[in-house]
């Protein structure tokens, strides 16, 4: 059972926080046979739109759990984005000129947090799970073999829920941070936010995001559902920056109060109109220091928060859930070293500092009110924005960084490579450990991110020479071995160019397209890649050599856990992987 209890009364993991970081969290240990929990200290599922905006590297994820159709179902296609500059438009961006071609979402997703949410909240019911609402984690207790969490329900009964770990996914003010003594640092931004997510109506069309530089004022337009409502984002021109927060984080605000500012700072005739969210508020930028402490992690705005300057808030922390998940699994169900847990905080730290990092220089260069800041923004801008609309390179790195497909994580003991000295420049320029699959067509009707379907491990071999009957026969058993010892749910596909037309046993390459994506090609016609779970390469070889690949998982597997403790015979490199 998904939300139940080992005989001995403790959880596989329990998730604190319902947002998205931890509903996908919750979902992907029910995928991987984890018995989870999910708590959350409100009473009800969020109705606000809040977080909106789902990157490319997400709805990647999404699609291979088969939940993107339910997001674009809910969601608004944004076609590009435009930037005002003194009342003048400055630069006009399409994404499908900026989008790269090894994705299938070359766009932004607009969609409310609370849709997203409802998907999320679906696809755990379908696996066996519920939310615990009205439960709020106050207190921890940690001990070698596990975490004791102390919870009150909303009538103040007190309970106790035991756990093998913990994930904190539990918002910007986190009790789970807290409680493992993490630093939060950083800072709050100066300026006072006004929000509105209300219907709009003015001179502009509702399919683009649309951004605002006049004076020293700021604001946003970003679409949600065409032209019934959008959100508005703007600058308060009336109040003095003191630098200190609001209480809570935010206060009322009266829609004709948005409507003024944001006509103010737009210069264009706007009317505001049947609010369902409205807001004043103050944003922050903090880092905690650790995502793992002991048996408990932290996630999302847990560990993260900045300004919404890219949208990348929610969408880092969906990725941390979808990196975090099945090294639990792994460790828990597959006896993997406890050493991978580390690789959670070695990888997603540097990524959530560079948001970080990266996020506030956006920020501060759009909507600082400084003086100095002001003038030279008004200067530099049509100069950079022309600049960005004319050279591809720096349009399609702009996309890489703010749709999250350019990340990449460091390679070490979980992400390794076996490349001869004889490997071809395109090959080493391809996707190496620690950088994601990308997607590619392998035929008409098909493509690579078909084949990676599922949350597990992918064993992707590919040929760009002509494989015989004889190759196949051995491959095809190796590639069945493979996944068959494999310590963790695991499958193997073979795409190949067939010197005997088509075999049930591989996908015959019907373009070119995926051996150019991934590196095969003259000097290297031949390639093995294990995808991890989460999307990312562990491992590769420039050649079919499955046997290395299996030396590599011993690696990543302890000795003695249900699946690594068997035998695994390691025959020596038969011919045609060589």
């Amino acid at each position: 059972m998904t939300d139940g209890t080992a005989s001995d009364g403790v959880v596989d993991v329990l998730v604190v926080g319902a947002g998205p970081t931890g509903l996908l969290a919750a979902g992907l240990l029910a995928r991987s046979g984890i018995s989870v929990r999910i708590i959350d200290k409100n009473t009800s599922a969020a109705k606000e739109t809040r977080a909106f905006g789902v990157q490319a590297r997400s709805l990647e994820l999404f699609a291979s759990l088969g939940l993107a159709d339910a997001m674009l179902d809910r969601g608004l296609v944004a076609t590009g984005v435009q930037v005002f500059a003194e009342g003048e438009r400055v630069a006009e961006l399409s994404f499908d000129d900026i989008a790269p071609n090894d994705t299938p979402y070359g766009f932004l997703l607009m969609v409310s947090q609370s849709e997203i949410e409802a998907v999320l909240v679906d696809d755990l019911a379908r696996l066996g799970g519920t939310v615990e609402r009205g439960t709020e984690a106050t207190a921890l207790d940690r001990d070698a073999d596990a975490v004791t969490v102390h919870v009150h329900d909303a009538s103040g009964s007190e309970a106790a829920i035991r756990a093998r770990y913990v994930i904190g996914s539990d918002g910007a003010h986190s009790t789970v941070r807290k409680a493992l003594g993490l630093s939060f640092a950083g800072a709050t931004y100066p300026q006072t936010f006004l929000l509105a997510d209300a219907t709009v109506r003015w001179p502009l069309g509702s399919d683009r995001l649309s951004l605002f530089m006049r004076g020293s004022g700021f604001a946003a337009f970003l679409p949600l559902r065409g032209r019934d409502y959008a959100r508005v984002m703007v600058v308060d021109p009336t109040e003095a920056s003191s630098g200190a927060p609001l209480a809570q984080g935010s206060s009322p605000v009266e829609l004709d109060v948005v409507e003024r500012a944001f006509r103010h700072s737009t210069g264009l005739d706007v009317t505001l109109s049947d609010p369902r969210w409205l807001s004043r508020y103050r944003v922050h930028h903090r880092g905690v220091d650790r995502y793992r402490v002991g048996r408990c992690f932290v996630a999302g705005d847990a560990a993260h928060i900045h300004s919404p300057a890219g949208g990348q808030g929610m969408n880092t922390g969906l990725q941390d859930a979808a990196n975090l998940a099945w090294k639990l699994a792994a460790v828990i169900r597959h006896g993997a070293a406890d050493a991978l847990l580390d690789s959670y905080h070695d990888e997603r730290w540097p990524v959530g500092q560079a948001v970080l990092a990266q996020t506030d220089r956006m920020f501060s260069a759009v909507a600082d009110p400084s003086g100095w800041v002001v003038a030279l923004r008004k200067v530099l801008a049509p100069a950079v924005a022309a600049t960005l609309t004319r050279i591809a390179p720096l349009r399609n790195r702009a996309f890489r960084f703010v749709s999250q497909l350019g990340i990449r994580y460091e390679p070490g003991r979980f992400l390794a490579e076996e490349t001869s000295e004889g490997a071809s420049s395109r090959w080493r320029d391809g996707p190496g450990p620690g950088r994601r699959a990308p997607d590619a067509a392998t035929g008409r009707h098909r493509d690579v991110f078909d084949l990676l379907a599922g949350y597990r491990f992918h064993l992707l071999a590919l040929s760009r020479e002509p494989l015989s009957r004889e190759d196949i026969d051995g491959l095809s058993a190796e590639l069945a071995g493979f996944v068959r010892d494999c310590p963790a749910p695991a499958e193997a596909h073979l795409v190949a160019h067939s010197l005997v037309g088509r075999d049930e046993r591989l996908v015959q390459a019907e373009s070119a397209r995926v051996f150019d994506a991934y590196g095969i090609g003259p000097g290297t016609p031949r390639g093995l890649y294990l995808i991890r779970p989460d999307g990312y390469v562990a491992w590769r070889t420039d050649s079919l050599d499955v046997t290395a690949c299996r030396r590599f998982v011993e690696r990543v597997f302890a000795p003695g856990s249900p699946g690594a403790g068997r035998a695994v015979r390691l025959p020596p490199t038969p011919e045609h992987a060589r």
